[in-house]
């Protein structure tokens, strides 16, 4: 399954009572709340750029290990990936996960994509959800600002939210266990940067594995493009073929190579919103 036409249409439904008749917009509107001071930082545009840099050598750590980047990379890259994941948490597989009122684990989330885009999803249950962020960077103050920003907007008193640092390269029983207690766990835009260091990458797929419950879900999205593919040996495999093949411990729900997010015309945020493309997994843990 993926995410459809009528999918997207009806995102605008969920939650309009508290979201309004914009939910893009007001997200957006939570954005420029949490990211005000970086947004008037003299220095924004020479920081992003060096970012920029940065990530075509995928010097990961040379971004996210600096904590005067975190809140340019936050106002620049978060908005769209917001907008994107409030769309895909609409889903009608993913509201009925959200409906059960789950623990939900968000690795390499400490930019806050993930809180912002879920809160909006589930602004109009009731049930109690829990969301944990997890990082190897410090991201703790500008989670905090995004939360303050999100209960402000939306007063959403049914969410949870709490964070943890942690390194996915080497992970620690404490994680196994958040893993192990979780009803769903995230990994967007994380998946392909962990193949810095490939024999260390395959054991979080085999972590995954061995903790995740039965029936609980394991949700993995990121770039559809050419910056997924993995070269192993002589060959290169996009990074969701690595749980593609676990078939005898997941079952797709959501299956879908190559989507793109495209948002709505005349959107306003002070930096641009780009679309973006990307692929989307929906994993259930077999008995």
């Amino acid at each position: 399954m993926g995410v459809s036409s009528e999918d997207a249409a009806g995102t605008s439904a969920f939650g309009r009572s508290v979201l309004g008749k914009n939910p893009q917009q007001s997200i957006l509107n939570v954005l420029r709340i949490a990211c005000s001071e970086a947004l008037q930082q003299p220095d924004f545009a020479a920081r992003l750029q060096e970012i920029k840099q940065r990530f075509y050598v995928r010097d990961f750590d040379g971004i996210f290990l600096d904590p005067a980047n975190l809140p340019v990379y936050t106002a620049q890259y978060v908005p769209r990936r917001a907008l994107c994941y409030y769309e895909l948490f609409s889903h009608p597989d993913l509201q009925e996960i959200l409906r059960t009122g789950p623990q939900i684990l968000c690795l390499g989330a400490g930019s806050g994509s993930e809180l912002v885009g879920i809160s909006a999803a589930c602004a109009h249950m009731t049930q109690p959800i829990s969301v944990h962020s997890q990082d190897y960077a410090d991201w703790s103050s500008i989670l905090q600002s995004l939360e303050t920003a999100v209960q402000y907007k939306w007063r959403v008193p049914h969410m949870n939210y709490s964070f943890s640092l942690g390194n996915l390269l080497s992970i620690s029983p404490e994680l196994e266990a958040h893993i192990a207690r979780s009803q769903l766990v995230t990994a967007m835009f994380v998946f392909n940067e962990l193949f810095v260091d490939k024999a260390n990458a395959m054991n979080f797929v085999r972590t995954i594995v061995r903790c995740l419950q039965p029936n609980a879900y394991f949700l993995l999205v990121d770039s559809a493009g050419s910056f997924s593919s993995v070269k192993v040996g002589s060959n290169s495999y996009m990074a969701y073929m690595f749980f593609d093949s676990l078939a005898a411990y997941f079952k797709p729900v959501i299956q879908e190579d190559s989507k793109w997010f495209r948002h709505k015309p005349a959107l306003e945020y002070p930096l641009p919103v780009e679309n973006m493309r990307y692929f989307v997994r929906l994993y259930r843990r077999k008995q």
